[in-house]
């Protein structure tokens, strides 16, 4: 978990002075355009995290998709069987990455989305994209060579509709919030 996660600071220690001189943060309205720093450079660690493989050309990508698919290597596709696997054959380690980390990375994503973006502040635009993200992800991992396993997915959204829910509760409070979307 630990290499995860200096691995990821690394990543958004090298794109804040890349957003910082794109978007000039500082000619804007504070409030919002912090929530969307921290929005965008969390959302660009993370998918620059996941898609990390075996990039190729096109062709050998389909390829190996294809044989990974008719094998059935490194993929799972049966629901829970990862999950009842972290659970039964518990190490704190394993299960810290696997399970609290592919929920707790997708927090900022369904609570972001609707902070910021008034488009996306219903509850069925949050299902919409809470799901996408990961099918997206998962997808995109059967083509580079990482396992795809639609536990990940499933856990993934369900962190995507925790931080949503969080948000909603937020916004329920605190009226004021909903200031920053656009």
């Amino acid at each position: 978990m630990i290499y995860y996660l200096f691995k990821f600071a690394n990543i958004l220690l090298i794109l804040l002075p890349l957003y910082l001189f794109l978007r000039r943060p500082w000619r804007r309205e504070r409030k919002r355009e912090c929530a969307l720093c921290l929005f965008v450079l969390f959302m660009s660690g993370l998918l620059i995290l996941v898609l990390e493989g075996n990039w190729q050309r096109p062709s050998l990508m389909i390829e190996s998709a294809g044989a990974r698919l008719s094998t059935g290597y490194a993929v799972n596709l049966v629901p829970f069987r990862s999950i009842r696997s972290f659970f039964s054959h518990f190490h704190f380690s394993v299960f810290l990455v696997n399970i609290v980390g592919n929920i707790v990375m997708f927090f900022p994503w369904g609570f972001g989305l609707p902070l910021l973006w008034k488009k996306r502040q219903s509850v069925l635009s949050s299902l919409l994209s809470c799901a996408l993200l990961p099918i997206f992800i998962e997808t995109a991992q059967l083509f580079i060579e990482r396992s795809v396993d639609i536990d990940d997915l499933i856990l993934n959204f369900t962190g995507g509709m925790i931080g949503a829910a969080g948000y909603f509760l937020v916004r329920k409070r605190t009226p004021d919030i909903e200031k920053l979307a656009h």
